[in-house]
């Protein structure tokens, strides 16, 4: 197997703007790196995205982190990771603060910057996209990091469409709540899942709805899930399932800043929304 080539050269360059990188938006964006691009350390992976259907390419933890928090907020209408800045409009930014370019370590040859997370929310919100450089806050003390952040913010501050420009770091990124986002995402769909027969999961996420809404509000949730299991015929473990399916589309919610247990959370402090009237389908 041969060794895959990491540098950048102009070659690239043209190699990548054939491919559309950096274009599109939605399912059809194509990231300017990709986690193919770059050397792995094991950081960099990628994330399904339920809002826009596509594989996002996060480069780093940190990333990760944050396109799972965007990709859950209901205020974002788009995240596009690994977005391109225009080369000649970067190089005569660095020239004018009198430092150098980045280039590729290798080939020498000034690298397409790029901004890790261009976010852009919904119409009637009227904000304007925000683009993020997503770094570790001990990184900030490097004069380089600093120098590579400067030009990004200039180059957003002079953008004929208005964007607002920010630094997210891990004090930004909430462990819980993301572990809990994450946790649930993984139910998001059942495309994994054992089917008995064609609706199967339908039916049990409607049980489980129509069961959580007869019981008193200080019934534990570790009860209910104990009684889909002995009194309603569910697997084991498909209880816990199905409630993760409804978190993951938003059906119920619970408070997600807070480590999840079972025996601890009540039937009361599970919110459930209303989705498609008196029926109730699988996303």
């Amino acid at each position: 197997m041969s060794k895959r080539k990491y540098e950048f050269d102009e070659q690239k360059l043209a190699r990548f703007i054939k491919e559309g990188r950096g274009l599109g938006s939605g399912a059809d964006y194509k990231p300017w790196l990709t986690i193919q691009d770059v050397p792995s350390e094991g950081l960099a992976t990628r994330v399904p995205g339920i809002k826009n259907k596509r594989i996002h390419h996060a480069l780093s933890g940190l990333e990760r982190n944050l396109i799972i928090m965007l990709d859950w907020s209901d205020a974002v209408a788009d995240i596009r990771e690994q977005f391109p800045l225009d080369r000649d409009i970067t190089r005569q930014i660095a020239d004018s603060m009198g430092v150098a370019h980045p280039k590729d370590p290798r080939t020498r040859v000034d690298i397409v910057m790029t901004t890790d997370v261009l976010i852009d929310f919904h119409q009637s919100l009227n904000r304007s996209p925000f683009a993020s450089a997503v770094k570790e806050s001990t990184t900030l003390d490097d004069l380089r990091v600093i120098e590579k952040l400067e030009i990004e913010r200039r180059y957003w501050a002079q953008h004929t469409e208005k964007t607002d420009w920010g630094i997210t770091t891990e004090k930004e990124l909430p462990k819980q709540r993301i572990a809990n986002i994450a946790w649930a995402r993984e139910m998001y769909t059942f495309d994994k899942q054992v089917v008995q027969y064609e609706g199967y999961w339908n039916d049990r996420c409607s049980q489980f709805l129509s069961i959580l809404s007869s019981l008193p509000n200080s019934t534990p949730l570790k009860k209910l899930l104990h009684a889909l299991e002995t009194q309603y015929n569910f697997g084991s473990g498909e209880g816990l399932t199905v409630f993760r399916h409804l978190i993951a589309t938003k059906v119920v919610s619970i408070n997600m800043d807070q480590p999840f247990s079972a025996s601890k959370i009540q039937v009361g402090e599970i919110q459930v929304a209303q989705k498609g009237g008196s029926s109730w389908k699988v996303a």
